[in-house]
């Protein structure tokens, strides 16, 4: 039997690189596609909606834009694609192991397919651009998928010991909020290319995003070689039938449901924040990265924290604690510009304090689950 190599942390910090990676290819999409591709521009955000009259706009079916109809089908592609791709990685028996060809293979195809997202659907037929937008994004969902899923399975895998498996959360969870942030900082990295013009400037920032993901992905792609560290074996059991067995765990359905409802408040969250601080704020989209910053840096305080008290507490007193205070953070967004300003507007703070002002409505419980 071959003698394995031990897991150190210095691993999993290597490993936790490649989640800055997809983070931040997901927060660019997440967080600016929506924002670029719908709305209106106005005297301080000029590149609101830059893209916006190149796909179509008006509800097409049920009342759902273009846009809603896109992330309904995608997350449907999802969640058939999720269990394949699974299923594929665990029958899957390649000289580099179960996970990283799959990770290798794809962080390229990846990077370039989220650039495709801001420049390939732009043509000057409408019609052509929503096909584009869509064939484009569910590309986007499935390399993401081919990438994250054997990412998220060595998780587990390099997690032998319960302090590895907290101390691996603990570096990927950073590393998740690091590469979300740094999305935020789009606009302002779209400011250093002003020179080719207000489209021309974002498309260059998003490549420049998009290369820094891709390196990050393909260090722990590159350095980690799997078969040193895990003796894994090829899985027989189909991909369907394995899931529908695990469904039939009470407790994992539970657990399921409420990742689904965390999602769907973060995607909220995610989607909306740009045009939370452009629209209802009154401020110029360049200080979203600030803002984000000082509420990512609230979240990092807690960080050991959390660390220390999750083998004393247990990880569901935790959890549970995160989804309550997300559930408080969505009562007090509603009125969280009178209550941090004592005003019925945003504008009216001064543009030094905003940041400390946005770390009021959105505190970082919820980046503990990440």
């Amino acid at each position: 039997m071959k003698q394995l190599k031990p897991i150190t942390n210095k691993l999993l910090w290597i490993f936790a690189i490649g989640q800055f990676g997809w983070s931040l290819l997901s927060g660019v999409v997440t967080n600016w596609m929506v924002y670029y591709y719908t709305g209106t521009p106005d005297a301080n955000n000029p590149n609101t909606g830059i893209f916006a009259s190149m796909v179509t706009q008006n509800p097409i079916v049920f009342k759902l834009t273009l846009f809603g109809l896109v992330m309904a089908v995608g997350r449907i592609f999802d969640a058939v694609t999720d269990p394949l791709i699974a299923g594929w990685s665990d029958r899957s028996n390649y000289k580099g192991g179960r996970r990283i060809p799959f990770m290798r293979t794809i962080a390229i195809p990846f990077a370039l397919i989220t650039v495709a997202l801001f420049t390939v659907p732009q043509t000057a037929n409408v019609a052509v651009n929503d096909v584009l937008l869509f064939v484009i994004l569910m590309c986007f969902y499935l390399f993401m998928t081919i990438f994250c899923t054997p990412y998220n399975a060595l998780i587990a895998e390099l997690g032998d010991t319960q302090e590895h498996r907290i101390n691996v959360s603990t570096y990927i969870s950073f590393t998740f909020i690091a590469g979300t942030s740094i999305s935020f900082m789009l606009p302002n990295v779209a400011g250093l290319f002003s020179f080719a013009g207000q489209a021309g400037s974002i498309r260059l920032a998003v490549a420049t995003m998009c290369a820094v993901a891709c390196i990050a992905m393909l260090v722990p792609s590159l350095y980690i070689k799997e078969r040193d560290y895990i003796d894994s074996k090829p899985s027989e059991t189909p991909a369907f039938s394995s899931l529908l067995k695990t469904f039939k765990n009470g407790q994992f359905r539970r657990f399921v449901y409420s990742d689904v409802i965390y999602f769907f408040a973060l995607t909220l969250f995610q989607t909306g924040l740009a045009f939370y601080e452009t629209k209802l704020m009154g401020i110029e989209d360049t200080w979203t990265f600030p803002l984000t910053a000082t509420m990512t840096f609230v979240s990092v305080l807690l960080y050991p924290v959390v660390n220390k008290l999750a083998p004393k507490l247990g990880k569901k007193k935790l959890i549970v604690t995160g989804f309550f205070s997300y559930a408080f953070v969505f009562f007090i967004t509603s009125s969280a510009a009178r209550a941090c300003t004592g005003a019925s507007s945003w504008p009216s703070a001064p543009p030094c304090l905003r940041p400390f002002w946005a770390s009021c409505p959105r505190p970082a419980w919820p980046t503990w689950r990440s």
